[in-house]
């Protein structure tokens, strides 16, 4: 039987350096942000004629796709931002979706996913473990703002659109608090894979 693992968190929490541990031990990995930034990155004409459809046409040009724009848009306009969640939402689900279906018939033992999402999108009951990385908000804005350079407004916006960490805690089978240095926390991430793949 294959085991299927979802790994959550909000914004700045940690969930890429899980990920990265993950791929270390060379096991088996959908990660959901990876498979949007795809979609940016090489969009096909069904994505891009979408974008123009709910009124992000401005953000495509030459087949090459303003993230930057679309990020301004859709956070100050929550109509817009839903008909794009849903959009791809459906064709990440597909990739999940598939992903799942040929490691169960590889027979792999244990299966991971990096969901962000997946309290707000209530994908919980489609998996057998749940992993949530938990953060203090302000340790998070540092790392973001470190490496995205993010400004406190749009990480605010942000985190308003995601779950809170009392959902998390609840929902969860395993929890990982990450608020001290990266040594710690990779201390953490391993002895939880240790348990997860014997």
């Amino acid at each position: 039987m294959t085991i299927i693992v979802a790994i959550t968190g909000g914004i700045g929490s940690g969930k890429s350096t899980f990920s990265k541990e993950i791929k270390k031990r060379r096991l088996k990995l959908l990660d959901s942000d990876k498979e949007v930034s795809l979609i940016y990155k090489n969009p096909n004409k069904d994505f891009l004629n979408y974008l123009k459809k709910i009124g992000l046409g401005k953000s495509t040009k030459n087949k090459t796709i303003n993230k930057k724009y679309i990020s301004d848009i859709i956070f100050s306009n929550k109509q817009i931002k839903q008909k794009l969640e849903k959009h791809i939402f459906k064709i990440v689900r597909k990739k999940r979706f598939d992903f799942i279906k040929k490691e169960k018939k590889r027979k792999t033992n244990t299966i991971f996913l990096d969901i962000p999402l997946l309290f707000e999108n209530k994908l919980e009951k489609q998996f057998d473990i749940i992993v949530s990385i938990i953060s203090k908000k302000e340790t998070r804005l540092k790392r973001i703002k470190n490496k995205k350079k993010l400004s406190r407004k749009k990480f605010n916006n942000i985190i308003n659109t995601q779950t809170s960490d009392i959902v998390r805690k609840k929902n969860s089978d395993i929890l990982i608090y990450n608020n001290n240095t990266m040594k710690e926390y990779l201390i953490k991430i391993n002895k939880v894979l240790d348990k997860l793949i014997l």
